[in-house]
């Protein structure tokens, strides 16, 4: 398996101003420091009616969120991010699912971080629609933090919390793309990996319990059989752990994560069998809706999914070194 680094040099923070939305600042500054990347910090003023059929009043009620908008960024950008990241401040207008995905494409963006708890704003927060329809749709890997709330510190070393990481696989192209992210960012924190495929069981199986279980049993052989290989072409440094669940695909992932104390869940879209569309629809959203620790989404070939045009920017500003965004 390729070995190929990751290349993250744009990330986009979208935020709603609440404190559950401040969640994903330390992983974006985290990643930001380590590979040299600019953060792209945005809110977007929702819109209810199409641009065309606006009234003078909407249209001036529209400059006056925004300008509040922009005032409260800022306010956020100085709080909660450390000076020596560079950071653009943005105000968007319209529907926050398409905007955040719309501004990714446009933007070149490598990475979107983002909270599952939140407000108002982005339609109660990223948690629900919004944070779902981001992951299914957006043209770039989407990181999604569900923890507990923390104080938030930016020491001069700020440390690397993936350790452990979780990598659900169907063994598709799709799910190889998940393992060499995972890999490469286990090698940056000098951690390690388990490599996880979860054999599905029919629901009301026609042939018998008895006969279910020897499938089962046949083909976590076969999946472990091909864990050692997927491990065997990984470079020495991670280190990879194998393991075989069978049952709900999602409820395994996430209770896999417990056992292991996962700090991290990679998971990579558009595959087929085995994780059931591989982890794409309900499965990806259960497991991002309930998993305690934060979720990777790989997509596979996406960057093209968004048209590369302007968005509807309504204010847009620098902070700290230009040349790096």
């Amino acid at each position: 398996m390729s070995g190929t680094n990751i290349e993250l040099k744009r990330i986009l923070l979208p935020t709603d101003f609440s404190a559950e939305s401040a969640q994903a600042f330390p992983y974006a500054v985290w990643f930001a420091r380590q590979f040299g990347a600019s953060i792209t910090l945005v809110y977007v003023v929702p819109t209810t009616l199409p641009a065309e059929l606006s009234h003078i009043g909407i249209v001036l009620e529209e400059k006056r969120l925004a300008k509040e908008a922009e005032t409260t960024l800022a306010k956020v950008r100085d709080r909660e991010l450390p000076v020596d990241v560079a950071v653009e401040n943005i105000v968007l207008s319209g529907g926050p699912y398409y905007e955040i995905c719309k501004t990714a494409g446009a933007l070149g963006i490598d990475l979107i971080v983002m909270s599952t708890h939140g407000h108002t704003g982005l339609k109660h927060a990223l948690l629900g629609s919004t944070t779902e329809r981001v992951v299914r749709d957006a043209p770039c890997p989407v990181l999604t933090v569900r923890e507990p709330f923390l104080p938030i510190r930016f020491p001069d070393d700020t440390p690397c919390r993936f350790k452990r990481i979780l990598v659900p696989t169907d063994f598709s192209e799709a799910s190889a793309d998940g393992i060499r992210h995972a890999a490469w960012f286990a090698r940056l924190c000098h951690g390690g990996i388990t490599l996880l495929h979860v054999v599905e069981s029919p629901n009301y199986p026609a042939w018998g319990y008895a006969h279910l279980s020897l499938r089962d049993q046949k083909l976590k052989k076969k999946a472990y059989k091909k864990l050692e290989a997927l491990s065997g072409e990984l470079p020495p440094d991670p280190a990879v752990v194998v393991a075989v669940k069978s049952g709900d695909a999602a409820l395994e992932i996430i209770e896999a994560a417990k056992e292991e104390k996962a700090d991290l869940i990679v998971i990579a879209t558009h595959g087929h069998t085995g994780l059931k569309r591989m982890l794409l629809g309900s499965v990806t959203e259960k497991v991002v809706r309930l998993a305690i620790c934060p979720v990777l989404v790989v997509r596979r070939n996406e960057r093209n999914r968004w048209p590369i045009e302007n968005a509807r920017i309504v204010h847009r500003k620098f902070c700290g070194d230009p040349h790096r965004l």
